[in-house]
């Protein structure tokens, strides 16, 4: 995980020192939090891109790919400039030897199509890219935007700033949409961008469009698309009976274990469940992999020269509630990861402030207990993975957050991370994402104190707009039909970059620690995408809650031996480790955030 950071701004008498200043304010107010997202390596390139623009160009460094750390901004002999923050997994360009940064330079150097070249990128990633023999300007997020990037237009200042994190109190920052390649062309003085969307934009991408063209404000010329369709909209849109799940024939077996092998002896249910099983052991594999062979804290030691180190810390942690996805992940993880090397599990909790009468006044109280439903969860969990795996050595890592330190470090620090997301849900989700990926607590193990060492976080993110995992699908079903729930599912993966992913890449990578999402890969998102929504799940009043949503996946658990967690209902994150008031509208703006 990498921190970007751009500043291009016109040239001229009347405004040169004004931008330097505004510069160097903006850059006081991000420069912390970029340096954390990457604390390998922190340096600026800066440069007069043409007669009409000045650029400056910061990068800091998670090393994650390829021998040695590769400093940036990335510059070539052309005087092109790479700023980079992501992963290429697979495809034409992956390599596993060579550092995806510096191959990505060169490619990006010899390339007569830089948007088809950026389109070639398989992996999450965000993108600036200066191609000096055009002065065109190029910065995106990859198809699915699973990493962040934000920008702010300065009409009066003449500038424009593209970044990884902001500030609260930087004004106008917006999130970049993950719908294509913009371009912004440095040959005129002229601040309007030009448009490479991925695919053909839907009503929903072209309101997102509409609103950031207000937000900023500027006006997008929007081209040709680049790629075809990745969901097969050729399929019936009602399910024809002899298609479905055979539930009708399972709804009388006694047992949960019945009912889960009676959908597993179906045979395409189970060829479904099997290809699922593949994709997705593909992608946490290659996540495990892609990395250096060093912890958070061995890594620095290697760094500074000190080679021939054998490090068997825990490398990969996973966010871990206990429920269906995570569970999931960290089966199959262990899969994948020496048997000397321990896997820590981070399992987050919080104190709920009560409220209680005494002499007529009401007088808070914040409880000392930690036992929430997550936690519960994921020491009935563990306890499973220990019965699959006995000899691995899992960290179940308690961590437990006072309301005493979640104002503090939320008013302090979280909110400039969570900006410019700025609702209730936002603080929710964004505090406790940030307290599980800092890593520290408690183990259960021998109740002693622990932070984490691992370097890579696996997330569950995507698994239930993918596989039809919240209460309101079941919902959708019962009231509009199969038609609804499939246009729900495609609205809500579309939206996901905009709703979830971009903040929790700002938190995760917060602590110098790199997200990443096995759920989101893009081979299992087609493959999943292009199954009929009747294939991925059946959230219907017929079957209880634990069963019909995400159906598939609790198959796959059920497969590989997650008797327990297969049948898990669903718990939203906020609830489960008791940040939240459900009492609270989630939308309304939070007074932390504001």
């Amino acid at each position: 995980m990498c921190g970007i950071f751009c500043y291009v701004c016109q040239i001229n008498e009347a405004n040169n020192s004004t931008n330097t200043k505004y510069n160097s304010l903006q850059w006081n107010l991000l420069k912390d939090n970029i340096a954390r997202r990457g604390p390998d390596s922190l340096a600026k390139h800066s440069q007069k891109l043409n007669e009409k623009w000045f650029g400056e160009f910061i990068g800091s460094v998670l090393w994650m790919q390829g021998p040695d750390v590769v400093s940036q901004p990335c510059t070539d002999d052309d005087d092109n400039v790479l700023l980079w923050n992501g992963d290429v997994f697979t495809g034409p360009l992956a390599s596993e030897c060579n550092s995806d940064t510096l191959m990505l330079l060169k490619t990006l150097k010899t390339s007569n199509n830089i948007v088809e070249t950026i389109n070639m990128i398989e992996g999450p990633f965000s993108i600036i890219y200066f191609q000096k023999s055009t002065n065109l300007l190029y910065f995106a997020r990859d198809k699915i935007g699973r990493h962040s990037l934000l920008i702010n237009a300065n009409k009066t200042n003449e500038s424009i700033t593209i970044c990884s994190v902001a500030n609260k109190n930087m004004d106008n920052i917006v999130e970049l949409p993950a719908v294509g390649i913009f371009v912004l062309n440095l040959q005129s003085c002229d601040m309007n961008f030009s448009l490479y969307p991925w695919q053909k934009l839907k009503e929903n991408s072209m309101e997102t469009l509409k609103k950031f063209e207000e937000q900023l404000p500027i006006n997008i010329e929007v081209n040709a698309p680049i790629l075809t369709p990745i969901l097969d909209n050729n399929f019936e849109l009602e399910p024809n009976p002899e298609k479905l799940f055979p539930i009708e024939n399972l709804l009388n077996q006694e047992s949960i274990d019945e009912i889960m092998r009676g959908f597993l002896n179906n045979s395409q249910v189970y060829k479904r469940v099997i290809n699922i099983l593949k994709l997705l052991k593909q992608s946490i594999e290659i996540r495990i992999k892609t990395m250096p062979k060093y912890c958070k804290n061995c890594i620095k030691q290697f760094i500074v020269g000190e080679i021939g180190m054998n490090c068997n810390h825990s490398k990969i942690g996973i966010l871990f509630s206990g429920g269906l996805d995570s569970t999931i992940l960290a089966c199959i993880a262990s899969e994948f990861i020496p048997i000397n090397e321990s896997i820590d599990l981070i399992n987050v909790a919080f104190e709920k402030a009560k409220v209680e009468n005494i002499n007529n006044k009401k007088i808070l109280s914040t409880p000392t207990n930690f036992d929430v439903p997550d936690r519960k969860t994921g020491r009935q969990a563990l306890k499973e993975l220990e019965k699959i795996s006995p000899n691995r050595t899992w960290n179940f890592i308690e961590v437990n957050v006072s309301r005493e330190e979640l104002q503090k470090y939320c008013g302090d620090r979280i909110c400039n991370l969570i900006y410019p997301l700025q609702t209730v849900l936002d603080e929710s989700l964004g505090c406790a994402v940030w307290f599980a990926s800092r890593g520290s607590g408690i183990l259960l193990s021998n109740n002693k104190y622990y932070e984490s060492s691992c370097r890579i976080l696996l997330l569950g993110m995507g698994a239930d707009e993918l596989f039809g995992g919240y209460t309101r699908h079941r919902t959708t079903l019962r009231r509009n039909g199969w038609q609804a729930l499939t246009k729900e599912l495609e609205t809500e993966l579309s939206r996901i970059s905009e709703r979830n992913l971009g903040r929790d890449d700002r938190v995760v990578s917060d602590h110098g620690r790199q997200s990443r999402l096995p759920y989101l890969d893009e081979n299992l998102v087609r493959y999943v995408q292009n199954l009929k929504p009747w294939e991925r799940c059946y959230p219907t009043e017929k079957l209880p809650p634990g069963i019909g949503d995400k159906l598939l996946l609790r198959l796959l658990a059920y497969e590989i031996g997650l008797r327990d967690a297969a049948n898990f209902p669903k718990r939203a994150f906020q609830f489960g480790s008791r940040i939240a008031n459900s009492k609270q509208n989630a939308n309304d703006v939070s007074s932390w955030l504001r």
